[in-house]
């Protein structure tokens, strides 16, 4: 999976941890200083795993809540209807281990959990009293623990890491969770290896030893043998059901027979004149052949077969009452006749940040103007404001200026998150990025021909802010400063309010206003960016495809015009996350409006309550940002009903962030309003 975010600095002492090293309380406090500096991955980090820190990370920025008490659960009647499928073979491979562990487990304090390759648990034995108190936070069947659903944990971490991995106690990412203590293995398809669900050994944190990860791992490589043994016995039942039937079909000079299993994996090929098997032989035995994830039939195979294939004749084969594997007559197309495929991925329209790998892409009027905007500010040294909505990407436009200013060896790009900062916290940011250190203070002076980078600067404490108008003050007037012949300062700020609104309601300081913008750099909202919105989901459907091996996703025009029409609270960040839902969740490459997350019911476009205008969520292009801001979130909250979960989830915010603005905003639930 894609890395999306900025791997964090891991002090010499934590990247050298182990368990016998990991002090809980340490951990908690790192937590603490994790939960306070959420949007400020380049601080580097003590006390703490390098790689449940980075899973922290996945988990803030996929949006988990650090107060969740439980995982997510789906109904046991969906469970068993959606997984028995999928997951018959690996249940069957796991019978004999889970039943013997039941007994051993009993007493003991500890649970063993089976779960698909989603995290979703489907099996769970043990002792008696665990297994009731897992149930109280959902470690049960019909759980949900991948990361995106439940944070750091044994399941959703292994699955990530594709490893055999332990999480403890505090290391977990949600409260609900931090009592317990799990060691997790991947359990892998004995033909192309891929992850196919999780082996889990949880308790209290009383009973956890370092190496359960080694006896999960242990138990894993055991279930991937019973699986290989089955795999190697329903591949001969297969051939067996084939012989003496498939070579009278094979008749003419340029057919060919294919074997596949239920999964479309090709495990056997013959052609009398190897026109086919050669084209076969290029898919590798084991290897997917046809997308087969949403089940086995004739249909199926037609709509998956690729455009150089003619299926003459297609047998399904049913063993024991259950369809296992298909044969296929094929007839190779000639390189003439074939059928037109996709043309092959394009170069897109994109603002290059320097070497760092990242794009700013698009070429609508508005982007294109922002990023004229940020080249001009490379003409000055005045302190610029870089303003917008959630998830527009004003750290991306950061990064833009950073990387035209100053090479990276020299100053490396660090940003300071002003919410929720103590006085403490906030001198000791300052004399971090001053010094280029994480504990070595320096004098304000020392940060001439620094750059500087203030991110939420609109949620900066009223007592902190004179604090920082000294230092700046310090700065831009001191020799060295703005108007010395020296390489001065560069001072960005981001923020995604509107300052000067917050000025006026006597919020933030004007003088400090007017020190940190000199100028003001607004980037768009992707609404605002029109078909903006298909190039940046190509880019990251090229990225992901790229980074995973999987197919591009293949998007029709029915769904182009809900992309187009829906709203995009959340930006080109929730887009992003959209692209990487479609790609691990969709059935197959063809994706259709249900596979789109906020279009579940089978409804594009904007988030409206029954009834609704829907151009009455849209403001017009007269209005504040403010205004805009308030009018979305009144929209979305009517379309949810009230409900403030939901309503922060559609928005890309987290809950606190939603209280906060309907405070500022003055803005009242539904439920509110009829008092």
């Amino acid at each position: 999976m894609p890395r999306s975010h900025q791997e964090p600095e891991f002090s010499q002492r934590s990247q050298q941890l182990t368990f016998d090293d990991v002090d809980p309380a340490e951990t908690s406090r790192a937590w603490s200083r994790f939960l306070a500096n959420l949007n400020a991955p380049s601080m580097p980090v003590t006390g703490v795993r390098p790689l449940i820190y980075r899973s922290w990370m996945r988990s803030n920025t996929t949006g988990i809540r650090p107060e969740q008490f439980a995982a997510p659960s789906l109904n046991n009647p969906l469970i068993d209807e959606k997984q028995i499928f999928n997951n018959c073979e690996m249940r069957r491979a796991t019978q004999a281990c889970l039943h013997n562990m039941a007994d051993l487990l009993s007493g003991a304090e500890a649970m063993l959990i089976l779960t698909d390759r989603n995290g979703v648990i489907l099996e769970t034995v043990g002792d008696k009293s665990t297994l009731n108190k897992g149930g109280k936070i959902n470690l049960s069947v019909g759980g949900v623990w991948s990361e995106n659903a439940s944070g750091t944990n044994g399941i959703g971490t292994a699955l990530w890491m594709d490893k055999p991995v332990y999480v403890h106690g505090e290391e977990h990412f949600c409260e609900g969770m931090k009592a317990w203590s799990c060691a997790a293995a991947p359990i892998h398809d004995p033909v192309d290896r891929s992850i196919i669900g999780i082996i889990n050994l949880s308790g209290l944190t009383s009973i956890f030893q370092k190496h359960n990860a080694a006896f999960a791992a242990a138990l894993a490589r055991d279930i991937e043998v019973s699986l290989n043994e089955s795999q190697s016995l329903m591949n001969f039942q297969l051939l067996e059901w084939i012989v003496g039937r498939a070579p009278r079909r094979a008749h003419s000079g340029n057919d060919g027979i294919a074997i596949i299993d239920r999964f479309g994996r090709l495990i056997f090929d013959r052609s009398s004149s190897g026109n086919v098997s050669d084209r076969l032989s290029a898919q590798r035995q084991g290897k997917p052949f046809l997308d087969l994830s949403g089940g086995i039939s004739e249909a199926a195979i037609l709509e998956a077969l690729p455009d150089s294939f003619v299926c003459k004749d297609i047998q399904l084969i049913e063993l024991e009452g259950t369809v296992k594997g298909a044969s296929l007559v094929l007839e190779n197309v000639s390189q003439s006749t074939q059928k037109t495929t996709r043309s092959p991925r394009r170069s897109l329209p994109c603002a290059e940040v320097g070497d760092t790998g990242l794009k700013i892409v698009g070429r609508s009027d508005a982007i294109l103007k922002a990023l004229d905007a940020a080249h001009n500010l490379l003409r000055t040294n005045a302190p610029a404001i870089i303003q917008g909505p959630t998830g527009v990407g004003k750290e991306l436009f950061a990064r833009l200026i950073h990387a035209d200013t100053v090479p990276a060896e020299v100053q490396p790009f660090a940003a300071i998150n002003c919410a929720g900062l103590t006085r403490e916290m906030f001198q000791s940011e300052l004399a971090r990025v001053k010094s280029g250190a994480s504990d070595s203070p320096a004098p304000a002076r020392a940060m001439n021909r620094a750059f500087l980078v203030f991110d939420e600067i609109g949620e900066l404490h009223a007592d902190l802010q004179p604090a920082l108008l000294r230092a700046l003050e310090d700065i831009l007037e001191s020799p060295g400063g703005l108007v010395s012949a020296t390489p001065p300062a560069r001072i960005l700020s981001l923020t995604n309010r509107t300052l000067l609104d917050d000025v006026a309601a006597g919020h933030f300081r004007q003088d400090l206003y007017y020190r940190l913008g000199a100028i003001v750099l607004d980037i768009p909202p992707l609404k605002d960016r029109g078909e903006d919105i298909l190039l940046i989901f190509e880019h990251y459907n090229q990225l992901i495809s790229e980074e995973t091996g999987q197919q591009m996703l293949d998007v029709g025009s029915e769904v182009e015009q809900a992309l187009l029409a829906h709203g995009w609270p959340g930006n080109v960040r929730e887009l992003r996350n959209t692209v990487y839902s479609i790609h691990c969740n969709a059935k197959t490459r063809r994706i259709g409006l249900s596979d789109l997350p906020f279009n579940q019911e089978g409804r594009a476009g904007r988030l409206l309550s029954p009834g609704s205008d829907p151009h009455a969520a849209k403001p017009s292009s007269s209005e504040s940002l403010k205004d805009s801001e308030i009018a979305l979130i009144e929209s979305v909250l009517m379309a949810h009903h009230g409900n403030l979960s939901q309503t922060a989830k559609a928005l890309g915010i987290s809950r606190p962030t939603l209280y906060r603005k309907m405070n500022i905003y003055g803005i009242c639930t539904p439920d509110d309003k009829s008092r």
